[in-house]
């Protein structure tokens, strides 16, 4: 009966449209993230001053909230694009391409977390300055954190679609570039205040890379994901 099924869900998931799914997935969530982090909350956010931060943020609560709200969405999105992912490179690698997906998953699960202390943030921001940066500045650290996290994620998929078969292995080298680059970024600011290198500023050109590829040539990925040979 197991085998059945499992032979079932080979014929019916399909690569191509798993890598169309998350293709579409990240380029919205490149969208969202960049209006709502850099366009929205980061420039509402004054470094090392509490009180012009917290005036901010009440002067523009509603633009914050919709900010934070955007952000919740890339929570959201990143669930679907796991999902989209696992379909897409599983025929490579089974047990790696979900293990892919359950890092991703746990990147969204604390993204998700920090992401929900900007509401705990303009709470305070009326009687509590204070306490309104240090919560903003969690939020960056849990962040950080996170990124650590997906760095591992995608370096992953780097492995996975460097197989030939699906994709280039330039874009398989760029994404294991823009792993290292979130790894090094989140380990060093979590470890040195002073920390300013931001090698993900450059590095996430692999990401850009892959949504594209994702969109552009998912199509040409294998109709069944028990295949294992291009098309």
């Amino acid at each position: 009966m197991d085998t059945m099924v499992n032979k079932k869900w080979s014929r019916d998931t399909r690569p191509r449209a798993g890598a169309l799914v998350a293709g579409i997935g990240l380029l919205i969530m490149a969208v969202i993230a960049a209006l709502s982090n850099f366009g929205v909350i980061n420039n509402l956010i004054v470094p090392g001053d509490a009180g012009a931060t917290a005036a901010n943020l009440v002067g523009s609560a509603g633009l914050f909230r919709l900010g934070a709200a955007g952000l919740i969405v890339v929570a959201i999105l990143d669930v679907v694009v796991a999902w989209g992912l696992y379909v897409a490179l599983r025929a490579v690698n089974p047990s790696l391409a979900l293990l892919g997906a359950w890092i991703r998953l746990a990147y969204a699960a604390i993204y998700a977390h920090v992401i929900f202390s900007l509401f705990s943030a303009l709470r305070a921001a009326p009687v509590d300055p204070t306490r309104t940066m240090f919560i903003l500045e969690s939020f960056e650290q849990g962040w950080q954190a996170g990124l650590i996290i997906f760095g591992f994620h995608l370096g992953i998929i780097g492995f996975l679609v460097w197989r030939p078969g699906f994709f280039s292995r330039l874009v398989s080298v760029l994404l294991v570039i823009a792993g290292a680059g979130y790894v090094v970024d989140g380990l060093g600011t979590l470890l040195s205040p002073s920390y300013a290198l931001k090698l993900s500023t450059f590095t996430f050109l692999g990401e850009v890379v892959f949504i594209f590829w994702l969109i552009i040539l998912g199509r040409k990925l294998p109709d069944t994901a028990d295949s294992r040979t291009q098309p």
